[in-house]
């Protein structure tokens, strides 16, 4: 939402778009940038975005330089390096000049902000996850983890301000050296965003499309990767008994690991993997849900639990940072599952939030009172560029 009339600014973003959603969906572009604050319904965007082809289009209020990568994407150092002249290049030959570089990988930093440097404006970052944990938790992590941490450390030092979802995020970025005065905290709002789509949320519409009447239903919300810890919670759950179906929103590499580890734990018939689910029908397994989980390694904010929360859906969380941050401590606004608690821990945490108790109804509302009071949080990136202008006069 708009603080106030706002001037029309054009941003350069940098990301990697693997789906061609300028071509597949567009729609989405919009309600990514809405969700962070990048106020689309004013703005103009450049996007480059590594990708799987190379093409470039523009429609006058978008424009789009996709870059095949090349395999360079399983190589960062060297992508990152051929991104020192590209993204300047790009700039240059479209004659580009935006009032914002926005980039949110540390490894492209660099190159952004040589461009800026050639072609002005002001160089932006979105601080969305904690990079260096991420990268532990892949194939060859140790070797991942150590170029994240440096890449974390070079970009740092050249970005003028950092925009980031929370006080965990805020913290990391301290610890990396980052002033705190050079740091920003903005609400990734996909409740207000996707008010109209939650006002027509309604209970019954996945348990009757999936003949579950009776059932106890499981949702996670999260991409189907090594730090969303889908193997544990799989585990957990084929220890629970045969009335609990479990739904797993989200693609991603995991997919067919984790299939042929639900066929060997003998809950295939029990466990649904949805994929990526359109904003205008996620409401509706929230709508449905008995509990939300989601035991992730690394996590910089959980905005799904926001959701869950809001929806007045009972919520399970690992301990780290992020999602503790949400959930306070366990009991207060969500359940906090510990690995040392172990299965019978996980099995209390279960049973609490479908047994109805005051206490169960005193965390939910506590819950739904936090995120309403998170969502008040109105700074947008467009506020920050009007504060540069003031600073300049």
């Amino acid at each position: 939402m708009l603080n106030e009339i706002q001037k029309e600014r054009l941003l350069f973003i940098v990301s990697y778009d693997w789906r061609d959603i300028f071509h597949t969906n567009k729609e989405e572009y919009f309600e990514k940038f809405q969700r962070d604050q990048m106020c689309p319904e004013v703005n103009k965007f450049f996007l480059f975005s590594w990708e799987k082809k190379t093409y470039y289009e523009c429609d006058g209020k978008w424009c789009v330089s996709h870059r095949k990568t090349y395999g360079l994407d399983k190589i960062r150092p060297l992508l990152h390096f051929w991104a020192l002249f590209l993204i300047p290049y790009t700039a240059y030959k479209y004659s580009v000049r935006p009032d914002a570089w926005v980039v949110y990988d540390f490894g492209m930093v660099p190159a952004v902000w040589l461009a800026h440097k050639l072609f002005g404006g002001e160089l932006v970052m979105m601080v969305n996850n904690q990079s260096t944990l991420c990268s532990s938790t892949r194939d060859f992590g140790k070797i991942k983890q150590l170029y994240s941490w440096v890449t974390e450390r070079i970009g740092s030092c050249f970005v003028k301000h950092f925009f980031t979802l929370n006080d965990t995020m805020s913290e990391y970025l301290v610890r990396l050296g980052v002033p705190k005065q050079n740091i920003s905290i903005y609400t990734v709002n996909t409740i207000e965003r996707d008010s109209m789509h939650i006002a027509k949320a309604e209970k019954g519409v996945v348990r009757n499309a999936y003949h579950l009447k009776g059932a106890k239903i499981l949702l996670t919300v999260a991409r189907l990767e090594t730090e969303k810890n889908y193997p544990l919670l799989l585990s957990l759950f084929s220890t629970l008994s045969p009335e609990y179906v479990l739904f797993c929103l989200g693609a991603g590499s995991l997919k067919e690991q984790l299939q042929y580890q639900a066929k060997k734990l003998s809950i295939e018939n029990r466990v649904f993997f949805v994929g990526n689910v359109e904003r205008d029908a996620i409401w509706n397994y929230y709508a449905d849900a008995d509990v939300f989980v989601l035991l992730s390694k690394a996590e910089a904010l959980g905005i799904v639990f926001w959701e869950a929360m809001y929806m007045g859906v009972p919520t399970i969380g690992s301990a780290i940072g992020g999602i503790q941050e949400s959930l306070g401590s366990s009991g207060e606004r969500g359940l906090v599952w510990k690995e040392e608690e172990g299965l019978e821990g996980f099995k209390k945490c279960v049973s609490f939030c479908v047994s109805s108790s005051q206490e169960r109804d005193t965390m939910l509302s506590r819950a739904k009172e936090y995120v309403d009071a998170k969502i008040q949080n109105r700074l947008t990136l467009n506020d920050f560029l009007r504060e540069q202008d003031k600073n300049k006069k």
